[in-house]
């Protein structure tokens, strides 16, 4: 039976992630990237809450905090199945995510939220998303709102009706 910890590096060696687990950034990169591929379907089970920067798991953190060399050297032998590929795929798509941690922790956090209540409206998201992290700029929690929902894009909600509703807005422009 494979453990969550050697899916969890083998996401990070698929995303060309090395992160440094000696630093807060390091810890930061694995709790967000692991909460993404989670939230979007991988089969791992670390329970998640709301922390101060976003979903985080003390699970997760005592498995990166036991086994520091193994995440350092990326070091496991699982190899991720076509499903943990394309869940991956679509955060490798998010690529700016990685370069700007204000819009990594409001995506992660806004992922969260819709996850915990899926019938969250755009304003309430906003609002709760200021409310929990008001130094986040108005610019960041838009793009982390559109950028959740990117990810949790599924091709069954591209129907027939949205495709001719977006039709008739490409005719617009």
């Amino acid at each position: 039976m494979v453990d969550n910890l050697d899916k969890v590096i083998a996401c990070l060696r698929f995303l060309d992630l090395k992160p440094d687990i000696r630093s807060y950034i390091g810890y930061f990169l694995i709790q967000k990237t692991v909460h993404l591929a989670q939230a979007l379907g991988l089969s791992t089970n670390y329970y998640f809450t709301v922390y101060v920067a976003g979903p985080y798991s003390p699970s997760l953190a005592r498995d990166y905090y036991s086994h520091p060399d193994k995440i350092q050297a990326l070091q496991t032998d699982y190899e991720p199945t076509p499903e943990d590929m394309e869940i991956l795929e679509k955060i490798k798509a998010c690529r700016d995510l990685y370069q700007d941690f204000g819009l990594m922790e409001c995506t992660s956090t806004v992922v969260y939220l819709i996850k915990e209540n899926p019938n969250l409206k755009d304003d309430d998201l906003f609002a709760k998303i200021k409310s929990l992290k008001p130094y986040l700029s108005d610019s960041t929690c838009v793009i982390g709102i559109s950028k959740a929902k990117e990810l949790l894009f599924r091709p069954e909600y591209y129907t027939d009706e949205l495709k001719r509703e977006m039709d008739e807005w490409e005719t617009l422009k």
